[in-house]
């Protein structure tokens, strides 16, 4: 099992979009019609014979068996990867399944193969994963944060640690000793956050610790535990889509260390958006970066080449703040498009036209938009060839639960390998169903 990966917090928008699946998925089933090619056909036919053979039953050199009948949670446990315990198979099964109907999303191989292959990247199978060393990597982290306040940071962080919960014999900071998962720290800390909120208002000096620790005056924000459960959904993007399916929030965070919940949350964050995307194995990079981080960094190259810069190809366009809301500043990306405007077309793309464009950075309508459009014409007609939908974005992952630097496009590339052995479980599977007809 990897490590749980770490994200940037992105904004939430194409949430807001109705569950679909991507245009064109790798992997999307043997091809039909094939299976009973043999040496008795007449003439005429030979050559279609031949050729369905070779073009689409082929995949190097054996003939692809026909689709199984619709995947029963039964059938899907059979896709999962060998490590996971017989006992908890079909229940994961279910639990996907669920989740895709819960979308309006076909329960085919392809997102069965994807979710599983993001469960078995983020957490292994485990709905409440435990994070290796997780007690000293939360006091390192505290005590670094307390330091940059000074003398004072380091006694106010102990007084704020020395209270205790209702009901708890414990300290705050005897139970961050005992810590071993996401879901165990969650629960300290919002009893730590309710603890001072309420019975106990804020010194001078907490109150500093606190915002130092956590950046924002918001007590829900406060919590550090900001991705959770079996595919490390991000927390807000999660109240966000509950909103909009007119749920309640406020159960959000526990429903994300169940099965169930871990589940349904990421699969909407994993294929609950359209993109034309070729392979999936740019879908996996958005969902550690971000939705049409992937579309958006091909973008960036884009500009790179016609522009002469050096734009980092990360995926925004526009600048967000630590907690992924919009930033007033200007990013370097959209000057660069002001730029691209006005030198290949002034008089049709304003400034102001290029700005309200890209407020759709994160949702499919930017490819309808007029900046989209003369960005693909110009770069066709200099270049010569059509400008790639996609690219990996160039974006690193520092977390403490990772022991060496990471980027998106390793974790992309780590899940598309456990999705292709997914769809090779499918194919073997769909070889014995036809030998035992």
């Amino acid at each position: 099992m990897a490590p749980p990966t770490t994200r940037r917090r992105r904004p939430a928008r194409p949430a807001q979009e109705r569950a679909a699946p991507a245009r064109a998925v790798r992997g999307a089933g043997p091809a039909r019609g094939c299976a009973r090619v043999t040496s008795r056909v007449r003439p005429p036919l030979l050559l279609t014979a031949l050729a369905c053979a070779l073009l689409a039953c082929a995949r190097g050199g054996t003939r692809e068996p026909p689709p199984l009948p619709r995947l029963t949670a039964e059938l899907a446990a059979r896709l999962l990867p060998p490590r996971v315990p017989a006992a908890e198979r079909e229940g994961w099964s279910r639990d996907v399944l669920a989740a895709l109907d819960a979308h309006e999303l076909p329960p085919d191989a392809p997102h069965l193969c994807g979710v599983f292959a993001i469960i078995e990247q983020e957490s292994g199978f485990q709905a409440n994963p435990v994070v290796p060393e997780l007690p000293r990597i939360v006091r390192e982290g505290l005590e670094a944060k307390a330091k940059k306040l000074g003398p004072l940071g380091r006694p106010a962080l102990e007084r704020m640690l020395a209270g205790k919960a209702p009901g708890q014999s414990l300290t705050f900071a005897q139970r961050l000793e005992r810590v071993r998962t996401e879901r165990d720290l969650d629960l300290v800390f919002r009893e730590l956050l309710e603890y001072h909120r309420h019975a106990h208002p804020f010194t001078f000096g907490a109150a500093n610790v606190l915002n130092a620790l956590f950046g924002s005056q918001s007590f829900e924000d406060m919590n550090p535990i900001t991705t959770a459960g079996s595919m490390q959904v991000s927390v807000r993007w999660a109240q966000e889509l509950a909103e909009q399916r007119h749920q309640s929030t406020d159960t959000v965070r526990d429903e994300l260390y169940t099965r169930h919940g871990g589940v349904f949350y990421g699969t909407a964050r994993l294929w609950g958006y359209e993109a034309a995307y070729a392979e999936p194995l740019y879908r996996f990079a958005d969902y550690n970066a971000g939705p049409y981080s992937s579309r958006n960094a091909a973008l960036q190259a884009q500009l790179n080449t016609l522009l002469g810069l050096q734009l980092l190809e990360d995926g925004d366009l526009l600048a967000y703040d630590v907690d992924g809301r919009p930033s007033r500043e200007d990013s370097r990306t959209l000057l660069a498009f002001v730029a691209f405007a006005r030198r290949f077309a002034p008089s049709t793309l304003s400034e102001g036209r290029v700005r309200r464009d890209l407020e759709r950075e994160k949702t499919r309508e930017l490819e309808e938009t007029e900046t989209w459009r003369t960005l693909k014409a110009v770069y066709a007609r200099i270049q010569g060839e059509p400008a790639p939908y996609a690219q990996l974005p160039d974006v690193s992952l520092k977390s403490p639960k990772l022991k060496q630097e990471r980027s998106t496009a390793w974790f992309a590339r780590s899940v598309d390998t456990r999705y292709a052995a997914c769809q090779e479980r499918y194919r073997a599977l769909g070889n014995v169903h036809t030998a035992s007809r």
